[in-house]
């Protein structure tokens, strides 16, 4: 089976150094990024093995730290392009990034970013529980949109719970092969709670691999459900913002 690395490198055209080093690497599937955002979209909808960083020294530990926030159990390894500082370095152990010497010869780096590789190998995570600790995400509704991260999810073929939590309390969207199955929000069920989950714009989100729900409160396919509540959004957001008559 083959590992799946994303690279985030904003000029990976420019500098493709550690890109290069994959180009006769067997058993490697390597997809580029060149946006923090970018990178995070494309791991909620894909499943990843593992994450490289390159850039800037403080950029680079910037995205790394975004990754690590937002999926807890994925190996992260930041290569930047200048020397890491002692609170840059302070900050990707806390974090628990990998660093490798972007500044160091080919040759090392290669060495360093080929371990990090072979380690994704060695040490896959097995599924217990029917959780797979692997694509657990963690968010924000101000970074992300509930709509945003559902659509990706959904059109990912996911399945699991999705968990939000804010002032307005805690609601729960359980998805089945990329479909949405169950929701619920206080006395909210189905599409009722859905369309309530759509309006927040603070809070957090968590998502679990693997956990199905037996209630099934919900029918309609995805694209039906978005477009339905992003229109009602809409109007009601256009009905707020018309000025009163004089």
């Amino acid at each position: 089976m083959e590992s799946r690395v994303l690279i985030l490198n904003h000029d990976p055209v420019f500098e493709d150094r550690l890109l290069s080093f994959f180009d006769t690497e067997e058993g490697v599937e390597v997809r580029v990024v060149r946006s923090v955002s970018d990178a995070v979209l494309v791991l909620i909808a894909e499943n990843f093995d593992g994450f490289i960083v390159e850039g800037p020294a403080s950029l680079s530990i910037e995205a790394a730290t975004v990754a690590r926030q937002h999926f807890p159990s994925l190996k992260v390894l930041c290569a930047p392009w200048e020397r890491l500082k002692s609170d840059l370095l302070d900050e990707a152990e806390r974090q628990q990034i990998l660093t490798a010497d972007g500044t160091a010869s080919s040759k090392r780096l290669r060495r360093e970013v080929m371990q990090f590789v072979q380690s994704l190998k060695n040490h896959r995570n097995v599924p217990e529980e029917g959780i797979d600790p692997c694509h657990s995400l963690i968010g924000n509704l101000n970074q992300f949109s509930a709509a945003e991260i559902l659509q990706m999810a959904c059109l990912s073929q996911r399945s699991g719970r999705f968990t939000f939590k804010s002032s307005r309390g805690k609601s729960e969207i359980y998805l089945h092969h990329g479909s949405v199955r169950h929701a619920v929000y206080g006395t909210l069920e189905g599409e009722a709670a859905v369309a309530e989950i759509f309006r927040w714009r603070q809070g957090r989100f968590y998502f679990e691999e693997g956990l199905i729900s037996h209630a099934h409160t919900v029918d309609r396919p995805w694209a039906h459900l978005l477009i339905d509540n992003l229109q009602k959004l809409d109007e009601t957001l256009d009905a707020a913002t018309v000025a009163p008559n004089q």
